[in-house]
């Protein structure tokens, strides 16, 4: 039993230290484009988003191989999903040679983009509201950068992938999911963050001393919004006082025994938009700056969201 862990324990690290070794190849090559594109106002932004998009995505794979390669891989063999899972169910005489070829040559499929993004969320759930924005950005162009061509796009959405690119990076290092030295941060790298953040306070005060500006010709009075759905919440714009659309998403939260728990429903808001004033606000920083309440509370829609979870037969959809 114990080559079986043995074996277990090497085919993780090789498949860890493989996905880990891509990522910064990805990793170094989309920021040394991404740079570079920052100091050029004609340049093509497309080859920076392809690689910054890769590395994210290896990244978040190289987080998920690292506690479970059954987690990534798609369509494994009952045999191997037993290995990874509990190693010490197999007989003593399993033969593990045949799958290991298929798994050193990464025959098998891994997950997509998003679901590894759903896992990131699972494992890293104080980050979500955080990056939810950034990883919407990057769900919509990461594709297209990579196998088709990219509309243009505003040297802002650009930076916002940058930072995404750092800011996971920096999650997975701390949290030692990513070593320390696979990648060194540099100058001009901290010189970025420093210089996002700052541009993204001046920034937020632009896009409000013209919202106000616009809501003073504003003649039709309050207008409100309807929509639909988990992802979005109608508030008061704190410019105008239109109703204007939250982005985000909602979740259960459970509290309390089992007996008696304490259910609720909440929304948690990572962008803003309102059609009268013009306000637009891109994440959940954003929103903060801005006065926008990042959490609302849906416990009225509860039985909405149950009925929609839930099959007529009581089955989880």
């Amino acid at each position: 039993m114990r080559r079986l862990e043995n074996y277990h324990h090497s085919i993780t690290r090789y498949l860890y230290h493989e996905f880990e070794k891509s990522s910064m190849v990805y990793l170094r090559a989309g920021l040394e484009i991404f740079h570079n594109a920052r100091k050029s106002l004609d340049s093509n932004t497309q080859p920076s988003i392809g690689n910054l998009g890769i590395a994210i995505e290896l990244m978040l794979k190289t987080l998920i191989v690292k506690h479970n390669p059954v987690l990534l891989f798609v369509g494994l063999p009952d045999e191997v999903q037993v290995l990874f899972s509990c190693p010490e169910s197999l007989p003593k005489d399993f033969n593990w040679r045949p799958f290991d070829i298929d798994l050193r040559s990464f025959k098998y499929k891994t997950k997509e983009l998003d679901e590894c993004i759903s896992l990131f969320y699972v494992l890293f759930p104080q980050h979500k509201q955080e990056l939810h924005a950034y990883f919407r950005l990057l769900s919509s162009c990461r594709n297209a950068s990579v196998h088709s061509v990219l509309p243009s796009f505003q040297r802002y959405e650009l930076e916002r992938l940058g930072y995404l690119a750092l800011r996971v990076l920096i999650i997975l290092q701390t949290t030692k999911n990513i070593s320390e030295y696979a990648y060194f941060t540099k100058k001009e790298d901290k010189k970025f963050l420093l210089e996002f953040k700052n541009e993204r306070i001046e920034r937020v005060k632009k896009i409000i001393d013209q919202a106000k500006e616009k809501s003073k010709h504003i003649d039709t009075g309050r207008s409100s919004s309807s929509i639909d759905g988990w992802e979005f919440y109608v508030t008061d714009c704190p410019i105008c006082g239109s109703e204007g659309v939250l982005s985000g998403y909602t979740e259960v939260h459970v509290e309390g025994h089992d007996e008696d728990p304490d259910v609720s429903l909440d929304f948690f808001a990572d962008s803003f938009e309102c059609a009268d004033c013009g306000l637009k606000l891109e994440d959940a920083d954003e929103l903060k700056l801005a006065g926008i309440d990042l959490f609302y509370d849906r416990s009225s829609e509860l039985d909405k969201w149950d009925a929609e979870q839930y099959e007529p037969d009581g089955d989880y959809m």
